[in-house]
């Protein structure tokens, strides 16, 4: 062996070499692996960064795991939700169904009994208890005027509420409901005021003009009839000659024969201050009211619709007014609402006059009321015999017929249904439908 090699400079400078080559080395795997050899390599930064960067990844694929479980779930639902939407609809239309199914039957059911109403067998024992209803009441009003005046008033109390509660309900049907806000209504309330409330002579003078005025002398002009079987027409005659009857028992029967209830002057006169001037002044009172409810409350929801019906529109475009229809032929185009309220103001006047006699004169007072039932009796007669008659006939002849042609069919092997209907059509045909004719027949 060498001396020399074993010499301690010759293996520095073989560690030195291995040192070069290793560095050497390492540079190239630098160079291959980043593209320079020129790299600050600290082993504690290059952990940290692998660390962060791990972590960092964990967190994406956790966060990636939890959306993509909850989209599952959301999935879940939506497919849930569109399930019960679904079952829903489903149940909906079922019960639509289910619902027209009882629309239909109701229908079916309400057809029949206006069928069964409206043949001939029900009217006649309907009509028939009508009018024993009418005669009835007819006789008590007899009785109590003649045996019992002082209770007259409670007999109007009993008969005006249950009349009135029904004249609603029959109007609104049809929208003639603002007609009780006429001035024959605005009485009534007068009146039972006067009964229970105000009890002095002077107010129920005032009631006294009112009711034996203009609301009296109504029945003449708005042709009241006494058709006992009619609960419209019967309860249009009680409106307007039951206050001048209760008054008429109020001003001669007063209760205990005290006539200072009813009398103001020593003689038990009625002066132009209670028969005219506060009349008129509560006569005012009822048309600003009247004006204010139906020309400015309720305006647009009468110009809207057209089918309510009101004394304006009656008396101007339904059955107009005469004296309207003479201010027309004369040229003249007024107001509807000025021109009916300037004739009514006229009328009103007018129909107060007779009170100065009728107040102080018993027999006077009876032969005027006298006067005025006779007028709504014949007006009655004139109805059942030149009216009601013929289309009552009609109606039972019709319905003859109709079992005729049942007959018929049922012979012939048809259904009656059938043969019905076609009878039904052929009279559409010739221009009148059997709803209008039974209208007619009933309104006859």
């Amino acid at each position: 062996m060498d001396p020399s090699a074993l010499s301690p400079t010759n293996e520095i400078k073989d560690i030195k070499s291995k040192k070069q080559q290793a560095s050497a080395t390492e540079e190239f795997v630098l160079e291959d692996l980043y593209g320079t050899a020129d790299f600050d390599f600290n082993l504690t930064d290059y952990h940290s960064d692998a660390t962060n960067t791990l972590q960092k990844f964990v967190r994406k694929e956790v966060i990636k795991a939890t959306l993509k479980k909850q989209y599952q779930n959301a999935s879940k639902i939506r497919e849930a939700a569109k399930d019960v939407k679904q079952s829903l609809i489903i149940r909906k239309n079922s019960i639509v169904q289910q619902n027209d199914k009882l629309k239909q039957a109701l229908k079916t059911k309400k057809m029949k009994l206006e069928a069964k109403l409206q043949t001939p067998p029900f009217v006649r024992t309907s009509d028939k208890f009508a009018f024993t209803v009418g005669i009835i009441l007819l006789c008590l009003t007899e009785y109590f005027i003649l045996k019992k005046p002082e209770a007259m008033g409670l007999f109007y109390t009993l008969l005006i509420f249950p009349l009135l509660i029904t004249r609603y309900f029959s109007y609104h049907k049809v929208k003639y409901h603002y007609f009780m806000l006429d001035f024959c209504y605005y009485v009534q309330v007068l009146l039972l005021c006067s009964i229970y409330v105000v009890p002095s002579p002077e107010f129920f003078q005032i009631v006294f003009a009112l009711s034996n005025g203009p609301l009296c002398v109504a029945i003449v002009m708005w042709r009241n009839s006494l058709v006992f079987h009619d609960l419209d027409k019967l309860t249009s005659v009680f409106i307007h000659i039951f206050p001048p009857l209760v008054t008429f028992c109020m001003r001669w029967f007063p209760p205990g024969g005290d006539y200072s209830l009813v009398c103001v002057e020593p003689d038990c006169s009625m002066g132009v201050y209670y028969a005219i001037s506060v009349a008129m002044v509560y006569y005012c009172i009822w048309q600003a009211l009247y004006l204010i409810k139906t020309e400015l409350f309720d305006k647009e929801k009468l110009a809207r619709d057209k089918d309510i019906m009101t004394s304006v529109k009656w008396m101007t475009q339904v059955k107009p007014h005469p004296i309207y229809l003479m201010m027309l032929k004369c040229g003249l185009r007024p107001n509807p609402v000025a021109a009916l309220t300037a004739v009514q103001g006229v009328y009103t006047i007018f129909t107060l006059l007779p009170n100065f006699v009728i107040f102080q004169y018993f027999e006077l007072h009876c032969i005027y009321l006298s006067i005025i039932f006779i007028v709504c009796i014949w007006n009655g007669a004139n109805f059942y015999f030149e009216i009601f008659s013929e289309t009552y006939s009609a109606r039972l002849k019709g319905y003859l017929k109709e079992m005729e042609v049942e007959k018929a069919a049922k012979k012939e092997g048809k259904s009656p249904q059938v043969e019905r209907k076609q009878n039904e059509a052929s009279k559409m045909d010739s221009g009148s439908s059997p709803a209008q004719t039974s209208t007619q027949t009933i309104n006859g």
